[in-house]
């Protein structure tokens, strides 16, 4: 009941004719006077506590700094004589360093995604995409251009190499312009599990690098 009063009642004349009502009523139910007084101590001063905790943190919020061994000591002495609270968590815990949830992903074992292909002697890209992991794609890619550059050419052959269009623009550029692509720095750009969505990414990126052009 004192609680109800402090809570609802502003004003503090109102809040003094409060507390004797609640008194009234208490030692008309046989309750001792010192009971009273008891609660009502209690009460003011948890009621003192939660303010004054209320006015520190309001006017100096805490700074939280990592632990060094012989540096957080000193860093923590010099914020606290600036009245500042100060607290320190560990620098390496036990978790961070023994515990590893997940394994990271290989970019051969990437699936869904927008990929690009380096030439080693020009500046051109290749962009594609796959639904497939990017690894095999990509060891599709260099199975079509090893059975075209392998080949020996007669000078007949070698001219009618420069019209003949391959499943790969990838390949056209190896096998038209003598290049040599560079497979290690293949690397995944973009992540889609959408189909139309991934082209439309793949069609993005084409479109804004300088590439030897991407599968129709």
């Amino acid at each position: 009941m004192l609680e109800r009063s402090y809570c609802l009642v502003t004003e503090i004349e109102d809040r003094k004719q409060e507390d004797f009502y609640v008194e009234e009523a208490l030692r008309a139910c046989g309750y001792p006077k010192r009971t009273f007084n008891k609660v009502r101590r209690q009460i003011e001063s948890k009621r003192d506590k939660k303010t004054k905790k209320q006015r520190d943190s309001s006017q100096r919020p805490m700074v939280v700094i990592s632990h060094v061994e012989n540096v957080s000591e000193t860093v923590a002495r010099i914020i606290k004589n600036h009245n500042v609270p100060v607290a320190m968590k560990p620098y390496k815990t036990l978790k961070s360093v023994l515990v590893h949830p997940k394994d990271k992903q290989k970019k051969e074992d990437l699936t869904e995604c927008v990929y690009k292909v380096h030439c080693a002697n020009c500046d051109k890209t290749y962009i594609g995409e796959t639904g497939r992991t990017f690894g095999l794609r990509l060891q599709e890619h260099r199975t079509e251009m090893e059975s075209k550059t392998g080949r020996t050419f007669t000078k007949s052959l070698r001219a009618s190499s420069l019209t003949e269009h391959n499943k790969s623009t990838l390949t056209d550029h190896a096998t038209q312009e003598s290049h040599v692509i560079n497979w290690s720095q293949a690397t995944v750009i973009d992540r889609e599990p959408e189909r139309f969505t991934r082209r439309i990414k793949e069609a993005t990126h084409t479109r804004n690098g300088r590439t030897t052009g991407h599968e129709p």
